[in-house]
């Protein structure tokens, strides 16, 4: 079962990384996944980004200084704390999130189309059961790299 589910994640993992590269400005994975963050917080600090990623300021604050040359994001005046800067997905984000998001369904279909219909139903009730447990073994585990 573990050796199992190994496997499928890796065939994951590496469609998320393959897919990455269908949007149409060249992101890696980790700033795709503050685009994500952005994406489904609406607006981040940096230090907000850092702690939901999991990784240093120092880290966070590279890859939304570059996503933001890219002008995949906005930066704007905090509005609880003039000092502080929020980071927003700009429209050009919003379409690369859109764009990969779309070229991982595909994917998705593609796998899925090779599946019998009868094991559609047994396959999204456990996938569905597994990332529930996960989600509870690791409620405060990173943002997510889909």
């Amino acid at each position: 079962m573990v050796d199992a589910l190994l496997t499928s994640a890796r065939a994951l993992v590496g469609m998320a990384i393959q897919t990455v590269a269908e949007g149409p400005m060249p992101v890696t994975v980790a700033q795709h996944r503050v685009l994500l963050l952005l994406d489904e917080s609406g607006g981040l600090s940096v230090t907000d980004v850092a702690t939901r990623l999991g990784v240093d300021q120092s880290n966070a604050s590279r890859h939304c200084t570059r996503l933001d040359e890219l002008g995949l994001v906005d930066r704007r005046e905090a509005p609880a704390d003039r000092r502080s800067v929020e980071l927003r997905l700009s429209p050009a984000g919003r379409r690369q999130v859109r764009a990969v998001r779309e070229a991982r369904r595909r994917w998705a279909r593609a796998v899925l189309t090779r599946l019998d219909s009868d094991e559609i139903g047994p396959l999204v009730a456990s996938l569905a059961t597994f990332a529930a447990a996960a989600d509870s073994v690791h409620p405060d585990s990173p943002a997510p790299l889909l």
